[in-house]
């Protein structure tokens, strides 16, 4: 409850909305990063490879940008390959701007706050106070002192705070496919294509039955002239 109480807080206080259409100020409460990470649900560094505006009422506010991530390092939240996040689109409503290619710390709550619309469609969504970056491109985790653009380089108070990353979770690899079971080989093949060793056996045993016979017929022959 207490997380939810601060979220809330921390949006009113953010910005206020003056009216459809109007302008809006926008003023963040000074957050440290264990504060980021505990209102977040998902943290990671990642590159913007989309961005798409959500259709709106063109007499209406400004609709907010979905931006669609490739994270390479994953804080908190589920190591996906791919995220959706939406934040306003102009700085005085406390809408961040991702810039397609770039690579960022991007801190996402998944609050419903009320404060984007129409609504994006997706869970996710960020702002001017919730404590991105822009980060150097590559794909390992931030480290202390490394740079940032516009911004002060990466504390060891955030370093902390964020913990060991995760690598996104590749798509699950196919089963392996056993291979195919020979089939047995047959009598005449385990003999080279000789003839089964019973058709041999069977063959010398009537080649000796005539040769016994032919041998007592002339026997015979003579005992009946005696």
């Amino acid at each position: 409850m207490g997380h939810r109480v601060l979220a809330v807080l921390l949006l009113v206080a953010g910005f206020v909305v003056l009216a459809p259409g109007t302008a809006c100020a926008c003023s963040c409460s000074d957050l440290k990063p264990a504060d980021q990470m505990r209102l977040s649900a998902a943290v990671f560094t990642g590159t913007v490879v989309a961005a798409r505006q959500v259709e709106g009422d063109p007499a209406g506010p400004t609709p907010p940008i979905v931006y669609t991530f490739r994270p390479d390092q994953v804080y908190k939240g589920e190591p996906v390959t791919e995220v959706r996040v939406a934040s306003n689109a102009e700085s005085p409503a406390c809408g961040y701007r991702f810039s397609t290619g770039g690579r960022y710390l991007v801190f996402a709550s998944a609050e419903k706050t009320g404060m984007l619309q129409p609504d994006p469609g997706v869970p996710l969504h960020t702002g001017l106070c919730m404590g991105n970056r822009q980060v150097a491109l590559g794909t390992g985790p931030v480290r202390a002192g490394d740079p940032v653009l516009n911004g002060d380089p990466i504390s060891a108070e955030l370093v902390d705070a964020l913990g060991a990353p995760k690598p996104p979770s590749a798509a699950p690899s196919a089963p392996a496919t056993a291979p195919p079971t020979a089939a047995p080989a047959s009598p005449a093949a385990s003999t080279g294509g000789s003839a089964p060793t019973w058709i041999i056996v069977a063959g010398a045993v009537a080649g000796a039955a005539v040769v016994v016979a032919a041998w007592r017929l002339p026997a015979r022959r003579r005992v009946r002239r005696d």
